[in-house]
This record gives structure tokens, C-alpha cells and sequence, in this order.
């Protein structure tokens, strides 16, 4: 069993997206715009720091240079790291507090700390800190937004990427603090800022079938965390295959739910089912349910000798690089998110109150390797677009819903 890295009670793991050298640099920046060390005291030694993460010295180096480069910190040779600023780029000395809230079993989960990373740089960008703080397992859920509960009376607001009912609406209580929260669509909270995932399996589905595609599967994958996830990604792909006249292999589908993305066996049988219908007519293209699904069906492809993406095309939400070639999928505009719930608690301050449930967000393609374009090979209809790059897929839609009512 690998060992657990913890650096002042943040867990450091394994993430596609965020390199070992920029989660120490995220968490020693938060730690520097929280006061922990004061200007002119010395941090922990390079050394000393990788001897007790377990890592090697120009992981730790590298953090380090990051946040030199930035102001951060200044070397005095052999003496060590210090402290040059607690906010490098602002003229405060001391910035605006925006508080950021999980839930104990959210801890490590790789995509939150990636959400925690991208809501770090975009308070950043607004001369904003942010307090990341895990929710006391006995804590009274529903009061975590109010004043000196969870966060102190510095904070300004609260960005929430655990959902919860909360006991009162902003505005109604002079002890509260302002709320949004970053969750799936699905989830009941209000108010939110959401990716609009159904569009977004929509989008990519239609897609799929302007590169040519006709015998077009999708592989739903058992582990999802949540049902509720999985059937909008479903219900955008049928709704893409619908409109497009295009029949929908339920038998395929049925024996993707079987599919273990972690069981070699499983997901080669899968792969050479799939494979085998686009013999009978133009290549299969699937639409993962999961990035992890996408990816087991990568890394499998080479030893089944089912080429991808000539002889089976592979598209998903999100993309990655680590299975040997970029998977193409849909991602959210992480930054446009962040920036709307800043936006929308400062509404909130601005106002008084919270009137409003939801920012749904469109995600934008993300060009792979994964997807074969047939159009040069007459396969597509003549107006198919260039799927390397679409700019009108990265325009924003946002949805407010004004005057809704809260209970």
C-alpha cells in the first residue's frame, strides 16, 4: 500500500490533470495567504519537506521555484526559503476572504481538487483568498453558511462543493454569508453553477454523426457515482441519435452496464464486440459514458489490435493524454465556472439577498486523437464542420433563473 502524502492536512494523490510539484505549490500558497508564516520566516527546508512527502527534492524544488518567481518567497543561500508577501500581486496587505467547503469524503477525490485548484486561481485573477475547509462530520450541515459556523467572521462568501439544504436563504439573517454551490446539474441545492452536462453528451453525440459516423454505441459505465449523472448523459445521446433518425443498439448498450473498466477480460470483450459491429458497416464510433471508461477501452485498444480511431473512434466528457493518445470529449469552462459563482456571490453582497437557482454553463470540444473524421473520405454530409476547431463551441450559455421560488 502506497504511502498517504499529507501536507498540512491536505492530501496530496495521483491526478491526470495536476502534477505532484503544483498540488505542494497550491497548498503552500494557500498556506501563505492564510497567515502561516509570517514575512521574513523561514518555510520548511526543500530536503526536510521531500524526506517527510516521500518525494524526490525537484518535486518539492520546483513548488518552491514557482513561488519565487511569483514573490512569494525569497532563498538566502543555504540558510532557506523565506517569506517575501503574503499576496505578491496586490496592493493590500491583506485580501478578501472567500471560503471554499467539502465534505470529509470529498477529501482526495481528484476532481475536487482540481475544482479547489481552479477556484484558487480565479480568486487570485480578483485579488481574492480562498480557505479550503473539510465539514466536521458532526457538524450541523444546514448552518455551515452562517457567520463564524464553519468559516470566520473574514469571510466574504462561500463557495460549496458539497450539496446541502441550507436552514435559511441569504438575506434573511444578518449572520449569514453568502452561498453558491458548485455541483453536478442534477443536484437540488440552489443557488448553483453547473456544467450543463445532457447538452454537452448532446453536442458531442451530434458531432460524432457530422464526422460521418452512423453505427454510433453508447458504452454506459457501471461505476458512475451517482445514476442520475449517468442518465443525462444518456438522455443527450438519445435525443442527438433521435433527431438525427439514427437506430440506437440497445443490446450493445445493455452489455456495457456489465463492463468493469478495471478488468482487463471485461472491457477486451466489450472492445471486440464493438469493434465487430463496425465491420458490418462503417467503423463504430462510442460515446463513453465516463472518461474512465474512454480510457480503459484507449489502453485496451493496442492489445485487441483494434486500432483507434480507424477502426473504432472513442469520444467522452473530459479528455486525457496518459492512455497514449488524447482522448476527444466535451470540457467545462473550469475558469468561466469559478468566475460565475465569485459573480454570483457578489450579486448576493450587492443585493441582499439570493433570488436566483442556477448557472447552467455549456462545455466546449475538446480535440483528441480518439475521433476519425471521415469527411475526407465523403463520408460526412457537405456541411460538416472542422472538428479540430469549432470557436462557436466555446461561447458561454448561461441560464439564470430569476424569481424562483426558494423552499
Amino acid at each position: 500500500m502506497s504511502q498517504q502524502r499529507v501536507l498540512f492536512g491536505k492530501k496530496i494523490v495521483p491526478h491526470h490533470m495536476l502534477n505532484y510539484a503544483e498540488q505542494v505549490y497550491d497548498i503552500l500558497v494557500g498556506e501563505i495567504e492564510l497567515g502561516r508564516w509570517k514575512v521574513n520566516e523561514r518555510l520548511p527546508g526543500v530536503i526536510n519537506l521531500a524526506k517527510e512527502l516521500n518525494f524526490g527534492t525537484k518535486t518539492i524544488q520546483t513548488a518552491y521555484d514557482r513561488l519565487k518567481s511569483e514573490g512569494y518567497v525569497r532563498t538566502l543561500g543555504y540558510r532557506g526559503t523565506f517569506l517575501k508577501s503574503t499576496h505578491p500581486r496586490s496592493k493590500k496587505k491583506t485580501s478578501e476572504k472567500i471560503g471554499v467547503l467539502v465534505s470529509p469524503e470529498q477529501t482526495g477525490d481528484p476532481l475536487i481538487l482540481w475544482y479547489e485548484h481552479v477556484i484558487l486561481l480565479g480568486a487570485r485573477r480578483q485579488g481574492l483568498v480562498t480557505e479550503v475547509k473539510v465539514l466536521p462530520p458532526d457538524a450541523e450541515v444546514p448552518s455551515a453558511n452562517r457567520r463564524d459556523s464553519v468559516f470566520g467572521a473574514d469571510c466574504a462568501g462561500i463557495i460549496s462543493l458539497t450539496p446541502f439544504r441550507p436552514a435559511r436563504r441569504y438575506g434573511e439573517h444578518p449572520g449569514d454569508l453568502p452561498l453558491v454551490f458548485l455541483v453536478p446539474p442534477y443536484e437540488p441545492c440552489a443557488p448553483k453553477v453547473s456544467a450543463d452536462v445532457r447538452e454537452a453528451y448532446y453536442e458531442l453525440t451530434c458531432r460524432v454523426i457530422r464526422a460521418g459516423h452512423r453505427n454510433i454505441v453508447f458504452s454506459e459505465d457501471s461505476i458512475e457515482p451517482d445514476p442520475r449523472q449517468t442518465e443525462m448523459h444518456r438522455e443527450g445521446f438519445l435525443t442527438a441519435m433521435n433527431e438525427h433518425g439514427l437506430a440506437v443498439d440497445e443490446k450493445l448498450m445493455q452489455d456495457a452496464r456489465r463492463v468493469v473498466n478495471s478488468d482487463l477480460a471485461t472491457v477486451s470483450a466489450h472492445l471486440r464486440r464493438l469493434a465487430a459491429g463496425g465491420a458490418r458497416s462503417r467503423p463504430t464510433a462510442v460515446v463513453a459514458g465516463s472518461l474512465g471508461r474512454a480510457m480503459a477501452l484507449v489502453r485496451v485498444g493496442p492489445l485487441e489490435k483494434v486500432d483507434i480511431p480507424e477502426d473504432l473512434s472513442v469520444v467522452s466528457i473530459g479528455t486525457d493524454e496518459t492512455s497514449g493518445c488524447k482522448i476527444t470529449g466535451m470540457l467545462p469552462d473550469f475558469d468561466h465556472m469559478v468566475d460565475s459563482c465569485l459573480g454570483m456571490l457578489e450579486r448576493q453582497r450587492k443585493h441582499g439577498r439570493s433570488d436566483y437557482t442556477g448557472v447552467d454553463i455549456r462545455m466546449h470540444f475538446a480535440p483528441g486523437q480518439t475521433l476519425r473524421d471521415l469527411a475526407g473520405n465523403g463520408a460526412a454530409t457537405e456541411d460538416a464542420p472542422d472538428l479540430n476547431h469549432d470557436p462557436s463551441t466555446l461561447s458561454r450559455v448561461i441560464h439564470y433563473r430569476e424569481g424562483a421560488n426558494f423552499r
